[in-house]
C-alpha cells in the first residue's frame, strides 16, 4: 500500500477552498465606504455653537472610522464654541484608541479643559442608509444628500431629523 503524505494534501486542500471563497467574496480594499461615508475629517451638527447647541447643552460631532465604526462627540455648550477642528479630530482618535467595543466615554481625551462624552459603535447598511445604535428606541440611520447626511433618530410620535455638515466645527456647512 502506498503512503501518503496527508499534512500537505489537508493543506493543499484547504489552500484550494481559500482561495475559492475570496474569489466569491466581493473584494474591498481598505475601508467598506458604501454609501460615500468619508473617513476623513468628521461632521458637526448644522447649529452648532448656535440655539440648537444652547437648548441641548452641547456641540455635536460625528466620524467614520476604518472597519464600519462610527463616533459621536458631545462637548458641552458654550465651552465648544469656535472649538478647533484639529482638537476634535485628535479627540476622535484619543477615543477610539481606548476602545475595540461599542462604548460610552467620558473624558477630556487630552484636547479639553472640560469632559466630552465620547459614543463609540458599529455601523451596518440598511438600503441606501447607514445604521447604527444611537441610544433610542430603535437603531438610528444618516442618509446622505448633497453635502450633508441627516441623522434620523427615531421618537414615539415624529422621527427626529438632524443635519451634519463635513469638516467645520461650527456645523454651518462651509
Amino acid at each position: 500500500m502506498p503512503s501518503t503524505d496527508y499534512s500537505t494534501a489537508g493543506a493543499s486542500i484547504c489552500c484550494r477552498l481559500l482561495l475559492a471563497l475570496l474569489l466569491l467574496l466581493p473584494v474591498t480594499v481598505g475601508a467598506d465606504t458604501r454609501l460615500g461615508e468619508r473617513l476623513d475629517g468628521f461632521y458637526a451638527r448644522e447649529g452648532n455653537d448656535g440655539s440648537p447647541a444652547a437648548a441641548a447643552g452641547n456641540n455635536i460631532y460625528l466620524k467614520f472610522f476604518e472597519d464600519r465604526w462610527i463616533g459621536l462627540l458631545f462637548l458641552p455648550y458654550p465651552y465648544a464654541v469656535g472649538m478647533d477642528a484639529a482638537r476634535i479630530e485628535r479627540a476622535f482618535g484619543a477615543a477610539r484608541a481606548r476602545t475595540d467595543s461599542a462604548a460610552y466615554l467620558r473624558g477630556s481625551f487630552g484636547e479639553f479643559d472640560q469632559l466630552a462624552t465620547a459614543q463609540i459603535e458599529r455601523y451596518g447598511y440598511l438600503d441606501d442608509r447607514i445604521a447604527f445604535e444611537c441610544g433610542a428606541m430603535s437603531a438610528c440611520t444618516l442618509r446622505f444628500g448633497e453635502g450633508y447626511i441627516e441623522l434620523v433618530k427615531p421618537g414615539v410620535i415624529n422621527e427626529h431629523i438632524v443635519r451634519y455638515h463635513h469638516g467645520t466645527a461650527g456645523g454651518n456647512g462651509s
